[in-house]
């Protein structure tokens, strides 16, 4: 139904312009006849100087400019119901730092009646353009400042709006979802494409450069077209936004969480053969909500299923598309596109994968938008459901969609019904028909033979899609490469089939699988084959190096230049002579098929941007090749030392290494439980020793961003498995997995079980390493904190004084471990009631940690919170309400973040005894306590008693009970 009340338009320009560059766009508006009346267009401008030239006056920043076009909406347009904001180049940034001040400030349902943000040419990651020349020409202009690529004012910004606008699910005092779309101009070289469509979901292209695009010539203009149709999206009360025709895959860094892609890559998909029966299966069923495409490896499954997913994007639909083997990352960032707070999915996904599914599946249902979730190679169901493996119940991560607008697609080997359950429909996916198999193979290779011989070279490849895919990139690069220099033993169709069929004829297994996977792995060989005559020795070798790492996108920039390939045991085989010899043996892998080499857009970092993936089947296959089976500490060594030796200078504990580490978490985790406890026993201690380092590493990275499950699984089977490796309990390395065993049970609030744990490990850390090590002392806090962690203040403190004493020397006096085991000693002295003692200690603290650290960093929050409670205990309530408001001031854009929901409490602790506490901000805060800790948790009940006494203290006439209350 369409509004009956005018869409108010209101135009922002860019950096150095004016309202006049809008005069096209709003003529066209006005004598729009489908908007006649109904439309009314608005110019806001602001004042956007190159140059001051009076010293009484100075040049507005953004945020000054961000908060002019508040006051003019809420003055100006303050009986508007119904705002569309369009924008121009910086005007974007500006509306988007507007929107992120409303939030920070808790006045986002003031933001409900900006129906739609449209976006032309906006340098969302900063523009390059004449950079130099700009900083040159205008160095103190705070406009031209804030256009610098990955400022800290826009990504600032922007971690707001994904969280809190793009990905909200309703309206409240720090969300408000408002559609925003953002488009480029096709030749627009001052905001490239990867800028223009950077972070947000609806993104396209239109003709024009930066300037001509927001100058149509007439109605019938691409860019004058997009405005038009999101104007009537608005009138007509919203439906759907807009979806542009082009996309961009994004990976943005967030330090305080881990993260992977779950977009499909969608963009250039090759032509889909022989499938149009199942896809319109799929796709036209309105009865069945889960489908699953079941076949043997190499049918195609995963190529289908993109198909899907490419129709139901250019439908309207949100599409995750998540890799099984990272389903947990996967589904956790699902869940943060869906807008759960931060810290209830922390909540949800330490307490285990049910309480996870059950989040998600939650978010899921209540989004009134259409969507389709794809769980791509689920060839292991149990993944799916890794609570009760029985993925039929659908109580796990696969489920049975209750809303009416979700579908779900899942690919697997597993062709069973009894898998899968009544309410999923499963689609047997066969081989190409000879002939559709024909045409793939003439189509891609146009001078290969005559139809015939394409027709008997599908036949002998069984049909298979990828193995027709791999013959394809053989034959071409022979082709290409060999033209007019003499005929190859390998010329095209008929020779092809003749050089497989040989290769083929010693291949076991007669069941399809097999077959399937023996063909598959026979068309590899050839491709190898092909490389090493080429003289790409390192070709082969490499294929079996990444195929030991988890099949997972490989960081394989970063982990090849991460030490000296060239001095490797490897080295025989890939007869290097630099280093960089990989290179093209990469990308004669890419030519073949064998790999596909990718760039996430949006990531500058080479060692974050270029990504490896392989297929399953070449995953699988590689990976139990021979040679890898017999030389597994060559090939898992090596992985392992790449992984130490990338990582090395980044703190798996500290949040600014979580980009990297989330980039080789997976692969940590799963090499080193296959190279340790996967195949026989290794037996070079060396080695053993790394991984055993690289999985105390990975554990410290899983805890430290709270996925603690991972992190249990990890150690406990190193720990309870040391001796198939020959390792004692209480070797170092073995001690190293106990230490973190410990730290996961205080995690999990079991201090007692943590006082146990690290008693055993600080004495055999002791007798092994010595009273003064690093190790035995970072034991030794954390077996002191437990006691804490207990009431056991008095019996604590002397062991804390210890280690502070030892520190001065070991680490010395700035160091961040001394820092932490301060701040335990400083909460110590406070809870034994001495506020004076403690607030000189915590003041020292402070300083050295916002001289070193981050003022956004969880260990500073928590030595200020510490701080407003030593001066609460001192009767110094005014400083400590100044004190943690500050600090609260620093995570305005995250009000439901753990160390935030502290801070709050605190200040409601504080303003309770000032007498200045509202109500409502304590019922808040209960509501935020419940969804990040859960309903019952000792902290939000500790908040709800404090509510409950404050509301009695409100009503003097009813029952005083505050003596059970704290």
């Amino acid at each position: 139904m369409a509004r009956s009340e005018p869409v108010d338009a209101v135009f922002v320009h860019g950096l150095f312009s004016a309202g006049r560059t809008w005069d096209r766009f709003a003529h066209l508006v006005a004598t729009d006849p489908d908007f006649s009346g109904r439309v009314r267009t608005h110019l806001f401008e602001y004042p956007s100087p190159r140059f001051s030239f009076r010293p009484d006056r100075r040049i507005a920043t953004a945020d000054d400019i961000a908060d002019r076009l508040g006051t003019y909406l809420r003055h100006e347009l303050g009986e508007s119901s119904s705002i569309l904001l369009v924008t121009h180049s910086q005007g974007g940034l500006i509306t988007q730092r507007f929107l992120a001040r409303t939030l920070w400030r808790g006045e986002g349902e003031s933001l409900a009646r900006i129906k739609q943000v449209v976006m032309f040419a906006c340098p969302n990651d900063g523009s390059e353009f004449f950079l130099g020349i700009r900083k040159w020409w205008y160095p103190n202009n705070p406009q031209e400042a804030q256009l610098r690529p990955f400022d800290t004012a826009i990504v600032e910004t922007q971690r707001t709006l994904f969280r809190a606008v793009v990905n909200a699910t309703g309206v409240s005092e720090s969300t408000c979802r408002i559609p925003i779309a953002a488009y480029g101009g096709l030749q627009d070289r001052i905001v490239p494409p990867r800028s223009s469509a950077w972070l947000f979901h609806n993104s396209g292209m239109v003709d024009g450069d930066h300037f001509s695009i927001i100058q149509p010539e007439d109605s019938a203009s691409s860019s004058y077209r997009v405005l038009r149709g999101h104007v009537l999206d608005v009138l007509n009360q919203g439906g759907a936004p807009s979806v542009a025709t082009s996309e961009t895959v994004v990976e943005k860094p967030d330090a305080g969480r881990p993260a992977v892609s779950v977009t499909p890559r969608l963009d250039g998909l090759p032509k889909l053969y022989g499938r149009s029966k199942l896809v319109a299966s799929i796709v036209y069923d309105r009865q069945s909500k889960v489908h699953v495409l079941g076949g043997i490896g190499g049918s195609g499954k995963s190529r289908i299923a993109l198909e899907v997913a490419a129709r139901a994007k250019k439908a309207g639909h949100r599409v995750w598309w998540i890799e099984v083997p990272r389903i947990n990352l996967s589904m956790r960032e699902v869940a943060n596109q869906l807008g759960a707070p931060r810290d209830e999915a922390e909540t949800a996904w330490y307490a285990g994968p049910r309480s996870a599914a059950d989040l998600l599946w939650r978010l899921l249902d209540a989004t009134g938008e259409p969507w389709l979730l794809v769980f791509d190679n689920a060839d292991d169901p149990q993944l799916l459901d890794p609570t009760t493996k029985q993925v039929s119940d659908g109580t796990g991560w696969l489920r049975k969609p209750a809303s009416p607008h979700g579908r779900v697609l899942v690919t697997s080997r597993d062709r069973s019904r009894a898998t899968w359950g009544d309410w999923a429909t499963v689609h047997a996916v066969p081989p190409l028909d000879p002939d559709d198999g024909a045409s793939m193979l003439t189509e891609r290779v146009p001078d290969g033979g005559t139809s015939q011989e394409a027709r008997d070279l599908a036949v002998a490849l069984g049909g298979l899609p990828l193995a027709l895919h791999a013959a394809a990139q053989y034959l071409n690069a022979v082709i290409r490469d060999h033209a007019g220099s003499g005929p190859p033993s390998i010329t095209g169709f008929r020779s092809y089939r003749a050089a497989f069929e040989l290769r083929l004829k010693d291949t076991g297994g007669s069941d399809s699988e097999s077959l399937g996977l023996g063909i598959v792995a026979e068309v590899f060989i050839l491709s190898l084959d092909l490389l090493a005559a080429r003289r790409q020795p390192w070709a082969a070798s490499l294929l079996k190096l990444l195929a030991c790492f988890q099949i997972a996108p490989i960081p394989y920039h970063m982990l090849f230049t991460s030490l000296s390939l060239t001095e490797t045991p490897l080295l025989t085989d890939f007869e290097a002579t630099s280093d960089q010899d990989y290179l093209p043996a990469l990308d004669a892998l890419a030519d073949l098929g064998l790999v596909e080499l990718q760039r996430v857009a949006g990531v500058a970092d080479p060692d974050l941007g270029r990504m490896l993936t392989l297929h399953p089947l070449v995953h699988s296959v590689m990976r139990q090749d021979q040679d890898v089976l017999e030389r597994r500490d060559d090939y898992y060594g090596l992985d392992i030392e790449m992984l130490l030796a990338a990582t090395a200078v980044h703190d798996p504990d500290q949040p600014e290494s979580w980009t990297v580490w989330n980039k080789v978490i997976t692969h940590s985790v799963e090499l080193t439980k296959a190279y340790l406890l996967g195949g026989p026993p290794p037996t070079d201690r060396r080695l053993v020793a790394a991984a055993l380092r690289l999985a105390k590493s990975s554990t410290r990275y899983l805890i430290a961003t709270g996925i603690l499950n991972p992190g249990s699984d990890l150690v406990e089977s190193l720990i309870a498995n040391c001796g198939r490796f020959r390792f004692d309990q209480d070797d170092p390395e073995i001690l190293g997995l106990r230490h973190e065993r410990g730290r996961i049970a205080l995690e999990r609030d079991q201090p007692l079980a943590a006082e146990e744990e690290l008693a055993k490990v600080v004495a055999a850390r002791q007798r092994v390493l010595g009273d003064d090590d690093p190790d035995t002392l970072a034991s030794m806090h954390k077996h002191a904190k437990a006691i804490a962690e207990q009431g056991r203040w008095a019996e604590a403190e002397p062991l804390l004084r210890r280690i502070v004493d030892a520190e001065q020397t070991v680490r010395g006096p700035e160091h961040s471990d001394m820092m932490v085991v301060k701040h335990s000693l400083a909460r110590t002295v406070l809870a034994l009631k001495r506020a004076p003692e403690a607030e000189r200690m915590l003041r020292d603290i402070l300083e050295v940690r916002l001289r070193l650290w981050s003022g956004r960093h969880p260990e500073t929050l928590s030595v200020r919170r510490t701080l407003a409670n030593s001066l609460l205990a001192q009767g110094e309530l005014g400083r400590a309400e100044a004190e943690l408001a500050d600090a609260l001031r620093v995570v305005a854009d995250d009000r439901h973040a753990r160390e935030a929901l502290a801070l709050r409490y605190s200040l409601c602790l504080v303003r309770v005894s000032l007498g200045t506490v509202e109500e409502k901000d304590l019922a808040i805060l209960v509501d935020d306590q419940a969804k990040a800790y859960g309903s019952q948790h000792p902290v939000t009940n500790r908040t709800r008693r404090l509510l409950a006494r404050l509301r009695r203290e409100l009503r003097p006439s009813a029952r005083s009970d505050d003596a059970s209350l704290e």
